[in-house]
């Protein structure tokens, strides 16, 4: 594979797993043909940190308050927010969005709906493309779109949808987030949307540390292993994986404004 043609366009490298050696494996990505990293930092605790990672070349930032932040989140977390998104390596809002997953109580999607909500406004506002977290709620999310007038670009971050949602999304302009999953061995659904779905469309990411693929799952992801979920996404698709590489690639740089 060609060096500097790759994106993990969604990584948590300022979570605290990544504590004993993150700079590392931001190395070891760069050297494995990484070209950029879009850290997300969505849990307030880890703002400041992900500010400071940015002062890196080719790391760049995203802040939100992930819905399952939404409880913990006070007013003055929402103007810290739009006074974050302002910094320079600041591409984008979230990622931000709807998760019933562990808790559908109607007190919770309330509070995780006015959140989402707020913070789309904010995107709006600032002009920022929006990075969308969705678990258990793509009914609603869709709803959520069809009735907001501004829909700003954005994506649907690890899609886990259909893909009759997957086409929903994508013609109301949104790309699809492919991560680690794609690579499981019982993932048919998301290989479907994959096959799908125009490589135009398509975004990688690793969401790193979580859902590693297949040849790490079970021990902590991190951007290097992006390569897995690049390999599955062409070999579904019958191309060449640089293609794929070079496609997302650009997607991203688009999508960002970069």
């Amino acid at each position: 594979m060609n060096k500097k043609m790759i994106i993990d366009t969604h990584a948590h490298i300022s979570d605290s797993r990544f504590d004993d050696d993150r700079e590392i494996v931001i190395q070891k990505a760069f050297d494995c043909g990484i070209e950029k990293i879009f850290e997300i930092a969505c849990e307030m605790r880890y703002w400041d940190r992900a500010l400071e990672l940015s002062k890196q070349d080719n790391i760049f930032l995203s802040f939100g308050v992930h819905p399952i932040e939404t409880l913990k989140a006070t007013r003055e977390d929402y103007y810290k927010l739009q006074a974050l998104i302002q910094d320079k390596k600041c591409i984008a809002v979230g990622e931000i969005g709807l998760d019933y997953h562990y808790d559908s109580s109607p007190q919770n999607i309330n509070i995780q709906k006015e959140s989402f909500l707020k913070q789309i406004d904010i995107a709006v506002k600032h002009n920022k493309t929006v990075i969308i977290h969705c678990r258990d709620a793509y009914d609603e999310m869709i709803d959520f779109f069809q009735k907001y007038k501004n829909v700003p670009k954005g994506v649907i971050h690890c899609f886990s949808g259909t893909p009759k949602q997957a086409k929903i999304f994508i013609e109301m302009g949104f790309l699809l987030g492919i991560d680690g999953p794609v690579t499981y061995k019982k993932s048919d659904n998301l290989k479907q949307v994959v096959f799908e779905t125009d490589l135009n469309k398509l975004l990688v990411e690793t969401d790193c540390p979580y859902l590693a693929p297949q040849k790490y799952r079970g021990q902590r992801n991190e951007p290097s292993y992006i390569v897995e979920t690049l390999k599955e996404v062409a070999a579904i698709k019958n191309v060449l994986i640089d293609d794929v590489a070079q496609v997302t690639t650009q997607n991203a740089l688009r999508l960002f404004n970069i």
